[in-house]
């Protein structure tokens, strides 16, 4: 299920190679973006799956609605349209004018994701094998009532995917400079535009589909007659009452791990080194995605505990109020 999510992603790119087809002024556009796409929707995916906010069991005192779970999630996708309007323009300035610090910025990017992939995996051990539980919900600690909570959990959300959608677009625009160097500001907008859009889009759509499984089950079975049909229906939304959870936890997984991957490969485009390491390894997708993420996790793994080490330190007075 997880590996279809990314397919799903990817797939973005054979839909607007169709809409292509359609239109002869946009069409070289709309190819272009087709061709990086997949690029953007698994640098996406791998904070996306692994951070849907309303998802997070935070133990607070203050609990998500049912009924505020899509307005909450349609807030975090307003704020990610708004995020890659930012980006975009950000991007097009950097490579008209600096384009020496995009391969820098992406592997800055990386480093994030590293760390957060990393601290996942180390809080996932720290609670698996050592029964650690570290209570680091800063926004239930924060919320003084129910509506800061909500107000706190959509600022999160956006400030996270801010990082992402800037990944996502300068992911794009370095894959459209790889494929058409030739290209103008104007094609590059418009690609840019169409990326932002689309994977935001395909992204939150399908975290509303994810939040609302329990809703479909519960319509199912309410709607079942007795009879065969009503029978199917009842094992179906057992089925999926039972299976949201582990699809949940699998997705869960598959975040860190695409998280780490692709931390790898935007440090590899820095640091050329890891790169070099990697392609010394046997030409196979296993072999080179555990190359990117030995790097991802290694790179993650000493900015935890940079971060830790810095946490211990004896903070000044004046820092402390």
């Amino acid at each position: 299920m997880s590996a279809g999510f990314l397919a799903l992603l990817d797939d973005v790119a054979a839909i607007m190679s169709k809409a292509a087809a359609s239109t002869k002024m946009v069409a070289t556009s709309l190819d272009d973006v087709a061709a990086m796409t997949g690029a953007g929707a698994k640098g996406a995916s791998a904070i996306v799956i692994d951070d849907i906010p309303v998802n997070a069991q935070a133990v607070t005192e203050f609990q998500i609605d049912p009924k505020k779970e899509i307005p909450i999630i349609k807030a975090i996708e307003k704020g990610s349209l708004v995020n890659k309007l930012i980006a975009i323009p950000l991007a097009l300035l950097l490579n008209e004018f600096a384009p020496f610090l995009l391969n820098p910025i992406l592997a800055m990017g990386g480093a994030y994701l590293g760390y957060e992939g990393a601290e996942k995996v180390i809080h996932a051990i720290k609670h698996k094998f050592f029964h650690i539980v570290e209570d680091d919900d800063e926004t239930s600690q924060n919320a003084k009532s129910q509506e800061e909570f909500e107000r706190n959990l959509i600022k999160g959300a956006v400030r996270t995917d801010l990082v992402m959608s800037i990944e996502i677009i300068f992911i794009a625009l370095a894959s459209i400079k790889e494929l058409y160097p030739d290209s103008n500001w104007i094609m590059l907008l418009i690609t840019l535009l169409v990326v932002g859009f689309f994977i935001t889009k395909m992204i939150y759509g399908l975290v509303k589909g994810l939040i609302r499984l329990d809703d479909l089950a519960l319509h199912l079975d309410t709607t079942a007659l007795d009879n065969k049909v009503g029978a199917i229906k009842k094992k179906i939304a057992a089925f999926i009452i039972k299976a949201s959870p582990i699809l949940l936890k699998v997705m869960s997984v598959v975040g860190a791990a695409a998280m780490i991957f692709i931390s790898g490969e935007l440090l590899s485009l820095q640091f050329t080194f890891i790169a070099d390491w990697v392609h010394m390894l046997p030409e196979m997708f296993i072999t080179k995605f555990l190359g990117f993420s030995i790097a991802g996790i290694l790179f993650g793994s000493t900015l935890v505990g940079l971060f830790e080490a810095l946490n211990r330190v004896p903070k000044p007075a004046f820092l402390k109020k």
